[in-house]
Protein backbone atom coordinates (compact mmCIF):
# COMPACT_ATOMS: atom_id res chain seq x y z
CA UNK A 1 0.00 0.00 0.00
CA UNK A 2 1.32 3.32 -0.66
CA UNK A 3 1.76 5.60 1.91
CA UNK A 4 2.71 9.42 2.65
CA UNK A 5 5.71 10.88 4.85
CA UNK A 6 4.83 12.32 8.11
CA UNK A 7 6.24 15.53 8.88
CA UNK A 8 7.77 16.03 12.51
CA UNK A 9 4.10 18.31 14.04
CA UNK A 10 2.05 14.95 13.12
CA UNK A 11 4.48 12.18 14.46
CA UNK A 12 4.51 14.33 17.51
CA UNK A 13 0.58 14.34 17.25
CA UNK A 14 0.48 10.50 17.42
CA UNK A 15 3.09 10.13 19.75
CA UNK A 16 1.27 11.72 22.25
CA UNK A 17 -1.69 9.31 21.05
CA UNK A 18 0.56 6.65 21.77
CA UNK A 19 1.76 8.21 24.82
CA UNK A 20 -2.32 8.74 26.51
CA UNK A 21 -2.35 4.79 24.90
CA UNK A 22 -0.02 3.56 27.31
CA UNK A 23 -1.64 5.16 30.65
CA UNK A 24 -5.12 4.28 29.84
CA UNK A 25 -3.99 0.55 29.45
CA UNK A 26 -1.52 0.79 32.65
CA UNK A 27 -4.81 2.33 34.32
CA UNK A 28 -7.05 -0.81 33.30
CA UNK A 29 -9.00 1.28 31.48
CA UNK A 30 -9.09 0.09 28.22
CA UNK A 31 -9.98 -3.81 28.26
CA UNK A 32 -9.29 -6.00 25.47
CA UNK A 33 -10.00 -3.51 22.33
CA UNK A 34 -11.85 -1.08 24.58
CA UNK A 35 -11.72 2.69 24.05
CA UNK A 36 -10.95 4.61 21.16
CA UNK A 37 -8.54 7.65 20.31
CA UNK A 38 -8.73 9.94 17.13
CA UNK A 39 -7.33 13.41 16.00
CA UNK A 40 -7.60 15.93 13.59
CA UNK A 41 -4.09 16.58 11.92
CA UNK A 42 -5.72 18.49 8.71
CA UNK A 43 -4.13 21.99 10.28
CA UNK A 44 -0.68 20.58 10.45
CA UNK A 45 -0.43 17.72 7.52
CA UNK A 46 0.69 20.14 5.34
CA UNK A 47 0.50 19.06 1.15
CA UNK A 48 -2.00 16.35 0.28
CA UNK A 49 -0.73 14.35 -2.08
CA UNK A 50 -2.48 15.91 -5.73
CA UNK A 51 -3.48 12.06 -6.66
CA UNK A 52 -5.32 9.91 -4.07
CA UNK A 53 -6.25 7.12 -6.40
CA UNK A 54 -2.70 5.12 -5.69
CA UNK A 55 -4.21 5.05 -1.46
CA UNK A 56 -7.00 3.01 -0.53
CA UNK A 57 -10.26 4.56 -0.63
CA UNK A 58 -13.47 3.00 1.10
CA UNK A 59 -16.86 3.86 1.39
CA UNK A 60 -18.42 4.34 4.63
CA UNK A 61 -20.42 1.49 5.69
CA UNK A 62 -23.69 2.12 6.60
CA UNK A 63 -24.16 2.38 10.27
CA UNK A 64 -28.42 3.45 10.99
CA UNK A 65 -28.39 6.92 10.19
CA UNK A 66 -24.79 7.60 10.58
CA UNK A 67 -22.99 9.82 8.17
CA UNK A 68 -20.31 12.05 8.29
CA UNK A 69 -20.88 15.65 8.60
CA UNK A 70 -20.63 17.45 5.22
CA UNK A 71 -18.52 19.94 6.65
CA UNK A 72 -15.87 17.06 7.69
CA UNK A 73 -14.81 16.57 4.12
CA UNK A 74 -11.20 16.93 3.25
CA UNK A 75 -10.48 16.93 6.90
CA UNK A 76 -7.23 14.07 7.79
CA UNK A 77 -7.43 12.13 11.14
CA UNK A 78 -5.49 9.94 12.84
CA UNK A 79 -7.39 7.15 14.12
CA UNK A 80 -7.63 3.56 15.93
CA UNK A 81 -8.83 0.60 13.63
CA UNK A 82 -11.49 -1.08 14.57
CA UNK A 83 -10.95 -4.20 16.75
CA UNK A 84 -7.57 -2.63 17.73
CA UNK A 85 -5.91 -2.44 21.24
CA UNK A 86 -5.07 1.11 23.02
CA UNK A 87 -2.19 -1.00 24.30
CA UNK A 88 -0.96 -1.66 20.95
CA UNK A 89 -1.00 2.03 19.87
CA UNK A 90 2.93 1.96 21.13
CA UNK A 91 3.27 0.85 17.31
CA UNK A 92 0.60 3.20 15.44
CA UNK A 93 1.14 2.15 12.24
CA UNK A 94 -0.64 -1.28 12.80
CA UNK A 95 -2.76 -0.50 15.63
CA UNK A 96 -3.96 3.00 13.32
CA UNK A 97 -3.98 4.82 10.79
CA UNK A 98 -4.06 8.67 8.93
CA UNK A 99 -7.25 8.82 7.14
CA UNK A 100 -8.44 11.54 4.95
CA UNK A 101 -12.22 12.35 4.65
CA UNK A 102 -13.00 12.78 0.90
CA UNK A 103 -14.56 15.39 -0.64
CA UNK A 104 -18.10 13.93 -0.50
CA UNK A 105 -17.74 13.37 2.85
CA UNK A 106 -18.89 9.63 1.83
CA UNK A 107 -15.47 7.52 2.52
CA UNK A 108 -11.88 8.29 3.24
CA UNK A 109 -8.75 7.51 1.97
CA UNK A 110 -5.76 5.61 3.98
CA UNK A 111 -3.13 7.90 3.60
CA UNK A 112 -0.67 5.85 6.11
CA UNK A 113 -0.40 3.03 8.54
CA UNK A 114 -3.02 0.53 9.15
CA UNK A 115 -1.14 -2.39 8.88
CA UNK A 116 -0.18 -1.97 5.12
CA UNK A 117 -3.79 -3.48 3.78
CA UNK A 118 -6.47 -1.88 1.73
CA UNK A 119 -9.56 -2.50 3.47
CA UNK A 120 -8.09 -1.12 7.28
CA UNK A 121 -11.34 0.87 9.06
CA UNK A 122 -11.19 2.76 11.76
CA UNK A 123 -13.42 2.27 14.96
CA UNK A 124 -17.18 1.92 14.19
CA UNK A 125 -17.30 5.05 17.11
CA UNK A 126 -15.05 7.12 14.12
CA UNK A 127 -17.59 9.33 13.14
CA UNK A 128 -19.16 10.28 16.21
CA UNK A 129 -15.86 11.19 17.39
CA UNK A 130 -15.32 13.32 13.91
CA UNK A 131 -18.53 14.95 14.88
CA UNK A 132 -18.07 15.88 18.40
CA UNK A 133 -14.80 17.41 16.58
CA UNK A 134 -16.54 19.24 14.20
CA UNK A 135 -19.06 20.91 16.73
CA UNK A 136 -16.07 22.17 18.96
CA UNK A 137 -14.72 24.07 15.39
CA UNK A 138 -17.49 25.54 15.16
CA UNK A 139 -17.91 26.55 18.67
CA UNK A 140 -14.23 28.00 17.88
CA UNK A 141 -12.30 25.59 20.69
CA UNK A 142 -9.02 24.36 19.85
CA UNK A 143 -9.62 20.91 20.68
CA UNK A 144 -8.43 18.37 17.88
CA UNK A 145 -8.38 14.70 19.97
CA UNK A 146 -10.89 12.82 21.85
CA UNK A 147 -10.39 10.12 23.86
CA UNK A 148 -13.00 7.40 25.05
CA UNK A 149 -12.21 5.20 27.92
CA UNK A 150 -13.44 3.17 30.63
CA UNK A 151 -12.02 5.33 34.49
CA UNK A 152 -13.27 2.26 36.33
CA UNK A 153 -14.10 4.65 39.39
CA UNK A 154 -16.09 7.16 37.57
CA UNK A 155 -17.75 4.29 35.70
CA UNK A 156 -18.54 2.96 39.47
CA UNK A 157 -19.77 6.40 40.55
CA UNK A 158 -22.48 6.43 37.47
CA UNK A 159 -23.96 3.04 38.97
CA UNK A 160 -24.65 5.86 42.66
CA UNK A 161 -28.55 5.86 42.42
CA UNK A 162 -28.29 8.96 44.27
CA UNK A 163 -25.13 10.18 41.48
CA UNK A 164 -26.17 8.53 38.46
CA UNK A 165 -29.01 11.01 37.26
CA UNK A 166 -27.89 13.83 38.52
CA UNK A 167 -25.02 15.36 37.05
CA UNK A 168 -24.95 18.42 39.48
CA UNK A 169 -24.71 16.24 42.53
CA UNK A 170 -21.98 13.60 40.49
CA UNK A 171 -20.16 17.09 39.67
CA UNK A 172 -19.89 18.32 43.16
CA UNK A 173 -19.17 15.25 44.53
CA UNK A 174 -15.96 15.07 42.54
CA UNK A 175 -15.24 18.31 42.96
CA UNK A 176 -14.90 18.55 46.52
CA UNK A 177 -12.84 15.74 47.08
CA UNK A 178 -9.35 17.77 45.94
CA UNK A 179 -9.14 21.26 44.75
CA UNK A 180 -7.05 20.01 41.62
CA UNK A 181 -10.68 18.30 39.93
CA UNK A 182 -12.37 21.72 40.26
CA UNK A 183 -9.50 23.56 39.25
CA UNK A 184 -8.76 21.25 36.54
CA UNK A 185 -12.43 20.28 35.48
CA UNK A 186 -14.00 23.30 35.99
CA UNK A 187 -16.86 22.92 33.39
CA UNK A 188 -17.77 19.80 35.46
CA UNK A 189 -19.10 16.53 34.25
CA UNK A 190 -21.67 15.54 31.78
CA UNK A 191 -23.85 12.31 32.20
CA UNK A 192 -25.17 10.86 28.99
CA UNK A 193 -28.00 7.98 30.59
CA UNK A 194 -27.43 4.55 29.11
CA UNK A 195 -28.11 3.80 25.93
CA UNK A 196 -26.91 1.18 23.14
CA UNK A 197 -23.35 1.70 22.48
CA UNK A 198 -22.76 2.68 18.93
CA UNK A 199 -25.92 4.15 18.76
CA UNK A 200 -26.85 7.51 17.16
CA UNK A 201 -28.70 8.84 20.19
CA UNK A 202 -25.01 7.67 22.57
CA UNK A 203 -23.23 10.12 19.50
CA UNK A 204 -25.78 12.99 19.99
CA UNK A 205 -25.80 12.49 23.39
CA UNK A 206 -21.67 12.84 24.12
CA UNK A 207 -21.62 15.53 21.79
CA UNK A 208 -24.13 17.57 23.38
CA UNK A 209 -22.55 17.06 26.78
CA UNK A 210 -18.97 17.78 25.71
CA UNK A 211 -20.52 21.82 24.47
CA UNK A 212 -20.97 22.17 27.87
CA UNK A 213 -19.03 20.24 30.13
CA UNK A 214 -14.87 18.98 30.23
CA UNK A 215 -15.83 15.22 30.89
CA UNK A 216 -19.01 13.14 29.32
CA UNK A 217 -20.04 10.10 31.42
CA UNK A 218 -21.36 7.22 29.58
CA UNK A 219 -23.29 5.89 32.29
CA UNK A 220 -22.75 2.49 33.27
CA UNK A 221 -20.10 2.26 30.53
CA UNK A 222 -17.11 4.88 30.22
CA UNK A 223 -15.96 8.51 29.84
CA UNK A 224 -15.30 10.84 26.52
CA UNK A 225 -13.45 13.98 26.81
CA UNK A 226 -11.58 16.17 24.34
CA UNK A 227 -8.77 18.58 24.12
CA UNK A 228 -6.03 19.93 22.09
CA UNK A 229 -4.11 17.05 22.22
CA UNK A 230 -4.45 13.18 23.07
CA UNK A 231 -2.46 13.76 26.68
CA UNK A 232 -4.85 17.19 27.19
CA UNK A 233 -7.71 15.07 26.56
CA UNK A 234 -6.39 12.27 28.88
CA UNK A 235 -5.84 15.10 32.04
CA UNK A 236 -9.44 15.54 32.53
CA UNK A 237 -10.49 11.77 32.28
CA UNK A 238 -7.50 11.62 34.71
CA UNK A 239 -8.15 14.39 37.02
CA UNK A 240 -12.03 13.67 37.05
CA UNK A 241 -11.48 10.21 38.14
CA UNK A 242 -9.25 10.98 40.87
CA UNK A 243 -12.41 12.61 42.52
CA UNK A 244 -14.53 9.69 42.00
CA UNK A 245 -11.84 7.62 43.11
CA UNK A 246 -11.43 9.24 46.47
CA UNK A 247 -15.21 9.29 47.22
CA UNK A 248 -15.55 5.94 47.01
CA UNK A 249 -12.61 5.15 48.48
CA UNK A 250 -14.56 6.87 51.65
CA UNK A 251 -17.59 4.98 51.75
CA UNK A 252 -15.64 1.63 51.41
CA UNK A 253 -13.67 3.32 54.80
CA UNK A 254 -16.96 3.16 56.01
CA UNK A 255 -17.42 6.87 56.50
CA UNK A 256 -19.07 9.90 54.16
CA UNK A 257 -16.86 12.33 52.92
CA UNK A 258 -16.78 16.01 54.87
CA UNK A 259 -14.85 17.63 51.30
CA UNK A 260 -13.72 20.60 50.56
CA UNK A 261 -16.16 23.29 51.68
CA UNK A 262 -18.73 25.08 49.43
CA UNK A 263 -17.27 28.65 50.58
CA UNK A 264 -13.66 27.02 49.70
CA UNK A 265 -14.63 25.71 46.32
CA UNK A 266 -16.12 29.15 45.74
CA UNK A 267 -13.09 30.71 46.80
CA UNK A 268 -11.10 28.45 44.32
CA UNK A 269 -13.22 29.56 41.77
CA UNK A 270 -13.20 33.04 42.33
CA UNK A 271 -9.28 32.97 42.92
CA UNK A 272 -8.29 31.02 39.78
CA UNK A 273 -11.38 32.95 37.55
CA UNK A 274 -12.59 29.14 36.67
Amino acid sequence: MTKVTLNSLVVEQISKVSEAGQYLWQREWAERNGGNISVDLTEIFGEVPSDLSAYPHCFLKSVGEFAFPKESAGHIFFVKGTGERIRDLKTPQDAGCVLRIDDQANGYHVLWGGRGVDNYAPTSEFISHVEIIMAKQKMGSLDRCVIHTHPIELIMLSHHPEYAHDEMMYTQMCWQMIPEVRAFVPRGIGIVPYCMPGSQKLAKGTTEKLMQYDVAIWEKHGAVATGKDALEAFDYIDVANKGAKLFLGCLASGFIPEGVSGADLLDLKQTFNL
